[in-house]
């Protein structure tokens, strides 16, 4: 198969999408139109005048920016098997995201909302046939969620995810990329990060016509280039091909992996290159001169954002109905944007989540479309920290710290937890040199932080690090340099640093 299959069934996403880029404001009229007339007889759309909402005026009238505590308990009762509260069609599965002091939330998923997602993805993977053919020409690699993941249901019997990652495409297009995709069942049954990674470095390494690699964190396919330099002594023999093996040794032979050699044809790569993927993505380009690159778009467990397209990261208009905020916290039309300008990201999709607010900071700059914004990624709300999608809410690690020191009597003094990007993405636990400070916190504090599914991945795959107690002679004024540039400044010290590159201090515990 080649990229003519893919473009033919994802050309309608692409037309429709192509079509939003000259009229925006029409197409983003329409999808809040729909999502309007479809939920008007839920209790939500009930409790917020829905049959009176004619235009996006009245829709941000009648209904306020929201949190995603402001549906929690919808969303629990509709995860209980109770139905119509946000959404008339029922929810076919739920995902499950980074939250606040819970460390977990349940996200629903209705068909249209898988259908929002599609016409998105659907756009970008047209666009990439056309401009990068020679991605689909071999075989495919796609990371979309959790490898090991186990099949769970809410308490109504919903599952949590749909068991099969390219069914997210849609069944059409799932089953073409099917022959093409790489794929072990044994993948799911890894029992340690370390066996994860020997197993899919000796998928990876089979692969002579390698053309395609999607994935989410660039320090993950770091991971499996190192895993795959280091064991290879482990990973060559499970290569029967006694040509494709001898290419493969001598690919790994010099002290960096000859990846030219490894992978000829593989053409792209696509993974987060900004804000704090920015550095390892670097990295990667370094170690695959010869591949392209491609930046992910703000796709998030809730919806989708921006999708990369011709070069930019532009936004998912087909999608769901975005807007925008700026620092100011004024309202401001997706297509009334400045070059320049920070805004902060308010999402309503298909699946209920009305006017909800992501926390995600978008900088736009000009596209090649006049009324269109390149917004790319610079980072969420200044309670959360992210390394590698795990998203940790500055109420949840106050209360997973609270919950391990709870009992204990000497006094801690003040404690930041700060994310730290190279050699390898971990977290930091700072505390003053002359605390006394109880055995295994570091462990413990851990522990609780797995509470967040996505922190819990990052660690089982080791894309995170072990995280580390480091002291400081005055951690209070170490905190304070960060407290002075946070995007939305407040008195009140952070429990929750900003991430930083590189520790300027090895002073552990």
């Amino acid at each position: 198969m080649t990229a003519t299959a893919i473009a033919r069934l994802t050309a309608p996403a692409l037309q429709a999408f192509q079509q939003a880029l000259e009229q925006p404001e029409q197409t983003q009229s329409i999808i809040l139109q729909n999502i309007i007339l479809h939920n008007r007889d839920t209790v939500f759309g009930k409790e917020h005048s829905f049959t009176d909402i004619h235009n996006p005026c009245d829709f941000a009238r009648a209904v306020p920016i929201r949190q995603y505590t402001d549906f929690a308990d919808a969303i629990n009762q509709t995860a209980a098997g109770k139905t119509h509260l946000l959404t008339t069609e029922n929810a076919c599965q739920f995902e499950e995201t980074g939250g606040s002091t819970s460390g977990a939330k349940l996200i629903p998923y209705t068909p249209s909302l898988l259908m929002a997602f599609r016409q998105g993805v659907h756009a970008w993977l047209g666009d990439l046939a056309k401009t990068r053919p020679k991605a689909f020409s071999g075989n495919l690699y796609f990371v979309i969620s959790p490898a090991a993941r186990s099949t769970e249901c809410t308490s109504g019997g919903i599952p949590i995810g749909c068991g099969d990652d390219l069914q997210y495409l849609g069944a059409d297009l799932a089953k073409i990329l099917q022959t093409q995709t790489l794929y072990q069942p044994e993948l799911t049954t890894a029992q340690s990060a370390t066996e994860w990674h020997i197993r899919t470095a000796i998928l990876l390494a089979k692969q002579e016509n390698l053309s395609l690699i999607s994935a989410w964190s660039p320090t993950l396919l770091l991971q499996l280039l190192h895993c795959l330099h280091q064991q290879q002594d482990k990973i060559l023999p499970q290569i029967h091909d006694k040509n494709r093996r001898q290419t493969v040794a001598r690919a790994l032979a010099a002290s960096v992996p000859d990846t030219r050699l490894l992978w000829s044809r593989l053409d792209t790569v696509s993974c987060w290159d900004s804000h704090t993927a920015t550095a390892p993505a670097e990295q990667l380009r370094q170690l695959l001169p010869h591949v392209h690159l491609q930046g992910k778009g703000l796709l998030a467990t809730e919806g989708i954002a921006t999708i990369p397209f011709s070069g930019c990261f532009l936004p998912a208009l087909t999608s769901h109905y975005l807007e925008l905020v700026d620092e100011n916290e004024n309202l401001i039309p997706l297509t009334e944007w400045q070059a320049g300008q920070r805004y902060r990201l308010i999402l309503t999709t298909q699946g209920g989540l009305y006017r909800y607010d992501t926390q995600d900071w978008l900088l736009a700059t000009p596209s090649p479309y006049a009324r269109v914004p390149n917004l790319c990624f610079v980072g969420r709300g200044n309670l959360y920290s992210d390394l590698c999608g795990e998203k940790l809410h500055e109420a949840f690690v106050a209360h997973a710290l609270s919950q391990i020191t709870e009992n204990i009597d000497n006094k801690l003094g003040n404690l930041f937890v700060q994310g730290v990007q190279l050699p390898l993405p971990h977290y930091v636990l700072w505390a003053d040199e002359r605390a006394v400070l109880p055995n295994h916190l570091a462990q413990n504090l851990d522990t609780a932080l797995c509470a967040n599914p996505q922190y819990a991945y990052a660690r089982q795959i080791e894309q995170l690090g072990v995280l580390k107690v480091c002291r400081l002679p005055d951690v209070v004024a170490y905190a304070t340099r960060f407290a002075k540039n946070r995007v939305l400044g407040i008195q009140k010290l952070p429990l929750l640093l900003p991430v930083i590159n590189q520790m300027e201090t090895q002073n552990d515990k």
